[in-house]
């Protein structure tokens, strides 16, 4: 079951979902909430010429940030062809019988930004901001404004029964990304 906006504000006042900083009322949609951008744009630097990457590592066995620039912006120019990895300005914390979903919002499609490749799950016992992998497919640089934009939403569905907490995000040794300040430095 999908929530509807009388179901995510009965689930936030009770404390369940978890939003910081609160919510601005623009930002709730009829069955969703519109994140904003963050300040924090990391790119690759435009002088590497390639990685190698282990799917089965992750991300983050590259161990090298200097492949990567990390800058705290008012703004960030996108030029086509380019990707950009940003954090939502909002932390959310999600309970063990809810899964969220974050998808792009079609008024930034329609320009041909697109905010996630392959990952929109948020997964249940979830807490931090949102890693955003932000694609310009479209044929003119567009500008990103940090907490002006809310290039994406996030939905919640409702699980047929909560996940134990024993094996909720952030249980495991794994799930390094629980509470992230960056979107490539693990937590642990």
């Amino acid at each position: 079951m999908i929530l509807s906006q009388k179901d995510i504000r009965k689930a936030v006042k009770a404390g369940k979902i978890r939003f910081s900083p609160t919510l601005e009322d623009k930002q709730w949609g009829e069955a969703s909430i519109d994140l904003r951008l963050g300040r924090q744009f990391t790119r690759y630097r435009k002088d590497i010429t390639g990685i190698t990457l282990s799917v089965a590592e992750g991300l983050g066995s590259l161990g090298d940030l200097n492949l990567w620039i990390t800058e705290d912006r008012d703004s960030f120019d996108l030029d086509p062809g380019e990707l950009v990895l940003a954090l939502t300005y909002e932390s959310i914390t999600i309970p063990n019988n809810l899964i969220g979903l974050v998808e792009g919002r079609s008024t930034y499609a329609r320009v041909g930004l697109s905010m996630h490749q392959t990952a929109p799950w948020i997964q249940p016992g979830w807490s931090g901001p949102i890693v955003l992998e932000i694609a310009n497919h479209g044929q003119i640089p567009i500008k990103l404004t940090p907490l002006v934009d809310r290039p994406c939403q996030l939905t919640f569905l409702e699980l047929k029964s909560a996940v134990p907490a024993a094996i909720a995000y952030g249980s495991r040794k794994t799930d390094t990304y629980k509470d992230q300040k960056h979107p490539l430095r693990h937590n642990r």
